[in-house]
C-alpha cells in the first residue's frame, strides 16, 4: 500500500458510503456548511483533502485529476469500501468522473456540483494563461475566484482563500 493516505474526515455511520471531493482553491472544509443537513444515519461521508490542499497541502505529486482519482480509490480501499457514491464540486467533479472511469463497478452513484468535465475544458489562450499561472501568481488566483463568483464574495473572504492556496 502506498505511504500517502488522502487526508479525510468521516461523518455519519450509515451503510451507504460517500466520498466527497472539493473543488479548486478549496479543501474539505468547503462542505462544512452542508454538514448539518446531511443524513448521517443512512450515509457515511468521507470528506477529503486532495494533494496540494488542506492537510495535504505539502504533499508532492502530479496534481492531476487522474492522480486524485487514484488517491480516492486508495482511500476507499483503506476504509474497506468496496462500493461507494462519489460527490465532486467543480474540479473535484473531474476527479470523481475519473474514479467512475477507472472503477465503474465500485461507484454506486455519481454527483457533480458545478462539474468540470474530466475530458478537460479548452480555454482561449488568454484564459489558459490566467489559469496556468494561478499556482504562482496570487493576483491571478484572486481574479479567478472573483470571476467565478461574480464578484459576490467579500474582499476578506477572497484574501483568506488566496492566502490558503499559497
Amino acid at each position: 500500500m502506498a505511504s500517502f493516505v488522502l487526508p479525510h474526515a468521516l461523518h455519519g455511520r450509515g451503510s451507504h458510503k460517500v466520498i466527497a471531493v472539493h473543488g479548486w482553491f478549496a479543501d474539505r472544509s468547503a462542505f462544512d456548511p452542508v454538514l448539518p443537513d446531511l443524513d448521517q444515519e443512512a450515509f457515511q461521508y468521507a470528506l477529503v483533502d486532495l494533494r496540494g490542499y488542506g492537510e495535504a497541502r505539502g504533499e508532492t505529486g502530479s496534481y492531476t485529476s487522474g492522480e486524485g482519482a487514484a488517491d480516492v480509490l486508495a482511500l476507499a480501499d483503506r476504509l474497506g469500501w468496496d462500493r461507494f457514491s462519489a460527490v465532486g464540486h467543480s474540479m473535484g467533479a473531474s476527479v470523481v468522473q475519473r474514479v467512475l472511469a477507472a472503477a465503474p463497478h465500485r461507484v454506486r452513484r455519481l454527483v457533480g456540483i458545478s462539474p468540470v468535465p474530466a475530458s478537460g475544458l479548452p480555454l482561449p489562450p488568454q484564459q489558459w494563461e490566467l489559469f496556468s499561472s494561478a499556482a504562482h501568481v496570487p493576483e491571478n488566483r484572486r481574479a479567478i475566484i472573483d470571476l467565478t463568483t461574480g464578484g459576490r464574495r467579500p474582499a476578506a473572504w477572497l484574501d483568506r482563500m488566496v492566502r490558503r492556496s499559497l
